[in-house]
């Protein structure tokens, strides 16, 4: 009926807004978040550049859990268009989360779809340098916070049991945990106690001239 057929236009115009939406978002982190550039640009100076048509789209998701995910095969990064992530206070923490995906997969030559404790190392790191677990404080520490992180995204990319991921995690925390590649620290803002006029990622965004970094971020934009 014409009813009907006006809400499919509706609602594929909604999804279109969405993914333009989301691709606008992802393209502004870029530009402006130290540590997507610093990640964008280290991904660059090691002969894998990431490019915004070829390595990145935005489409909606089936599982509302879902933020984004990296497809190692076509080292695309794919965004949840429809995820609550990508408002504020943080729209930058999903494309940061792949990018160290991205960048682990370059660097490092891996394997996630073959070797579990890859896939475990690199949501270790994902969480460790691109989310905001730090900011908020959590009660077990960020540690605890960043494992039990890392056990729930093996879970979702591996139809295995609870006790081989936690294994898996367990087995390579204290190394990938340690790993603060490319940024030399982990991600935190000022602190006002501190009187700190600038946080670890504004730090970090300083520090990439010595790593060898930096041009490529000024490149990146």
């Amino acid at each position: 009926t014409r009813v009907q057929l006006t809400i499919l236009l509706l609602m594929e115009l909604w999804q279109r807004y969405k993914r333009r939406s989301c691709f606008n978002t992802a393209k502004a982190c870029l530009l402006t978040d130290p540590l997507c550039r610093i990640l964008f640009g280290a991904m660059r100076s090691r002969q894998c550049p990431l490019t915004f048509g070829r390595h990145l789209a935005c489409e909606p998701c089936d599982d509302a859990k879902l933020r984004g995910g990296f497809d190692q095969a076509s080292s695309q990064i794919v965004l949840c268009s429809n995820a609550a992530s990508l408002a504020a206070p943080d729209p930058c923490v999903s494309l940061r989360h792949e990018l160290v995906h991205a960048f682990d997969a370059c660097r490092a030559v891996a394997d996630f779809d073959s070797s579990l404790d890859q896939l475990a190392c690199t949501e270790i790191r994902a969480y460790n340098l691109a989310e905001p677990a730090s900011w908020q404080k959590p009660a077990g520490g960020h540690a605890d916070w960043v494992r039990q992180r890392a056990v729930d995204s093996v879970l979702t990319v591996r139809r295995i049991e609870q006790a081989e991921a936690e294994t898996a995690v367990n087995r390579v925390f204290d190394r990938c945990y340690a790993d603060l590649e490319p940024f030399g620290r982990r991600p935190l803002p000022p602190d006002p106690l501190e009187r700190a006029e600038l946080g670890s990622a504004q730090l970090a965004a300083k520090e990439a001239k010595f790593y060898g970094y930096w041009s490529e971020c000024q490149s990146s934009s």
